[in-house]
């Protein structure tokens, strides 16, 4: 029998198949989305507010679908979407992106509206208004950027420490009930997801913390989306693409360094 040589945890995904050239026509967006939006801006009628909102309905839609999760179908949650997409007409800016990848950047809150709404989890209420500072702050920088800012510079501007950052955001990440670890921390809550699991290696933590170090600001978000690492759920690549304004074929090319790069932990024998 031939042993296998062992590897780091795939940060590859194979749900976008290639080739990887982009659409000529931004999905779900009516086209006459942007002769819409020229009046909308000129005069913000009810009747405007409702043609634009079909325009990109099936926009809204995948954003409530991938946000809400199980609380997907809410009367509620569905209204709060609309209000949401009108609310992000107001801070777009064709000449900054298009309107789907911005849509889909700023109804991001959903997530924390639909687990709200079907009280998964307790929060303390120091960590709710954390997180509701990071979501005002996430948004902010995703127009700044053009991309998810990473935790580093979610610190630098709101002025939580990155520890704090990512404790928020496990806080609000769907775990099973058995997965928290109930013991009090440094800032004063409970509930931390626990940090280690049976049968992890810490070695290959520790390996993965050198690689993720010396990554860029963009390869640090891959890498967290792609493993559901620091506080963030384990997104698909096409999903990560979107959010990164890059293309899934530039996804998948960042990915294959950072795995050859986390590979080479047993080059080294670590």
């Amino acid at each position: 029998m031939i042993d296998k040589k062992p590897s780091m945890p795939s940060i590859l995904g194979d749900d976008v198949p290639p080739p990887f050239s982009a659409p000529t026509r931004i999905t779900g967006v009516a086209d006459d989305f942007d002769d819409l939006y020229s009046q909308w801006q000129q005069n913000k009628t009810p009747e405007l507010n409702s043609r634009l909102l079909s325009a990109v309905q099936p926009v809204v839609d995948t954003a409530i679908n991938s946000y809400g999760g199980a609380g997907a179908t809410s009367p509620v949650l569905r209204s709060r979407a609309k209000i949401m997409a009108l609310k992000a007409f107001d801070t777009y800016d064709p000449k900054r992106g298009n309107i789907r990848t911005h849509l889909l950047s700023q109804m991001q809150g959903l997530r924390r509206l639909a687990a709200k709404e079907q009280n998964i989890i307790g929060i303390p209420e120091q960590v709710g208004l954390d997180f509701q500072r990071l979501d005002t702050a996430e948004n902010e920088l995703r127009d700044q950027l053009s991309r998810d800012p990473t935790d580093d510079e979610l610190a630098d501007f709101t002025g939580l420490s990155v520890r704090r950052i990512r404790k928020v955001k496990a806080f609000h990440k769907p775990v099973a009930s058995g997965m928290l670890d109930q013991e009090t921390t440094e800032d004063g809550y409970t509930g931390e997801v626990a940090s280690h699991l049976p049968g992890q290696q810490t070695s290959a933590n520790a390996w993965m913390d050198f690689v993720y170090d010396d990554l860029s600001p963009t390869d640090k978000l891959i890498m967290d989306m792609t493993l559901g690492r620091n506080g963030r759920r384990r997104t698909p690549t096409h999903e990560i693409a979107k959010r990164l304004n890059m293309t899934p074929g530039a996804v998948s090319q960042r990915a294959a360094k950072i795995q050859t790069m986390l590979d080479r932990r047993f080059d080294h024998n670590f």
